[in-house]
């Protein structure tokens, strides 16, 4: 990692930018990004280069639009930027843990109760609740408009905790057929409705992150 300029430096640049000088951010880039950018990739080594610059970039010009939210007195502004870029990057962390573990959820969403006690309207909820700034309303509308018309009451049974098969083929339409038929026919949709939940799902994610 590239050392800081001297404090006197520092600060030097400091009341430059302070009196709209126009040459002085420029030049304070210059010797500041390499540090910045040092620093966060010892910082985080696993980290892509472009993704460390981009954050450093963008702490050095959120200083330039708010300079005076920097205190002298405390500590030099290296190290002020220093800290504002760790820390964004640890947003940035979070961020994505938090994306990965809301699509991990549905990924891992069970649509055959029988196999799997945790019923899916409740892992449905739970992930409505944690990852989403919308709604169970606002989603369910949105995902009823992407399905068809027969696999609304599917869903609805599903979401319901619904378990029985039977009650699955009275909607469907099979109650006549044998049970081991219902059974399959049952699961088929049951599949096919969980696959464009994962899929509506991944697609929350990505428009919110």
């Amino acid at each position: 990692m590239l050392p800081e300029p001297t404090r006197t430096w520092q600060d030097e640049k400091y009341q430059r930018l302070l009196r709209n000088d126009p040459t002085a951010f420029a030049e304070f880039c210059e010797r500041v990004l390499p540090h910045l950018v040092g620093f966060l990739q010892s910082q985080f080594p696993q980290q892509d280069q472009h993704h460390l610059e981009m954050v450093a970039i963008d702490v050095l010009l959120a200083f330039r639009a708010e300079p005076e939210k920097y205190d002298p007195k405390k500590l030099s502004l290296a190290a002020y930027l220093r800290m504002a870029a760790r820390g964004d990057v640890l947003n940035l962390l979070d961020i994505n843990r938090r994306r990965d573990h809301r699509l991990t959820a549905l990924e891992n969403l069970e649509t055959e109760p029988e196999e799997n006690p945790v019923e899916a309207h409740f892992a449905l909820d739970e992930w409505l609740e944690q990852y989403t700034d919308l709604s169970r309303r606002e989603i369910l509308a949105a995902l009823e408009r992407e399905i068809e018309t027969n696999d609304k009451a599917i869903l609805l049974l599903m979401l319901e905790g619904v378990r029985e098969t039977k009650h699955f083929a009275q909607v469907m339409g099979i109650s006549h057929l044998d049970e081991e038929t219902q059974r399959v026919e049952v699961k088929r949709a049951k599949d096919r409705l969980g696959k464009q939940l994962q899929r509506f799902g991944r697609r929350i994610g990505k428009s919110k992150f």
